[in-house]
């Protein structure tokens, strides 16, 4: 199982479809692509900056190790290792970058695959809507979350239990 994030256009509302044709789905992990054609990678995904960044500091230290003396084998292990962990932070850089461009993280998925975890999350998006709360007639959770609010408006305080781990309801501030 693999755990995908959804990330939304920041105008997108829950249970609006067109806002499904702008969403990105990012699966948290590794990420083979970015393993093995890391620049190309960046490339492909428009980071820029990390493209080249990437390549300068990858041709900067085969380089120097290179001028140090090291073995080929040893230049190899480090730029592996060097491969390994850019593609562990990849979708993470892929996720700030949606984040500067306005996207919204709108949710977390669990799912086998790509399209399992792209069904769930867009039946999840279409099927929350925001409830309808009818004002005509006040329930009996209504008036008890209200009840609070209206002792802590006239300025009383402690007079009704907290939930929770606080011994107290603080009063007003």
């Amino acid at each position: 199982m693999a755990v995908y994030t959804l990330h939304v256009p920041a105008e997108g509302m829950p249970g609006d479809p067109a806002a499904l044709g702008d969403v990105v789905l990012l699966k948290d992990g590794f990420a083979w692509g970015a393993f093995i054609f890391q620049v190309f990678w960046c490339l492909y995904h428009r980071l820029w900056l990390i493209a080249l960044a990437l390549a300068v500091v990858t041709f900067g230290v085969s380089a120097g190790l290179q001028w140090f003396g090291l073995p080929s084998i040893a230049v190899t292990v480090i730029s592996l290792l060097i491969a390994a962990f850019f593609a562990l932070e990849a979708n993470g850089l892929r996720r700030r970058r949606l984040e500067r461009r306005g996207f919204r993280p709108a949710g977390v998925v669990v799912a086998d695959s790509y399209s399992d975890a792209e069904t769930r999350a867009f039946s999840a998006w279409l099927n929350a809507r925001k409830p309808r709360v009818d004002t005509s007639v006040p329930n009996a959770a209504t008036v008890a979350f209200d009840q609070p609010r209206q002792a802590a408006a006239s300025g009383a305080s402690g007079t009704h239990p907290v939930l929770g781990l606080f011994p107290d309801q603080e009063g007003p501030r």
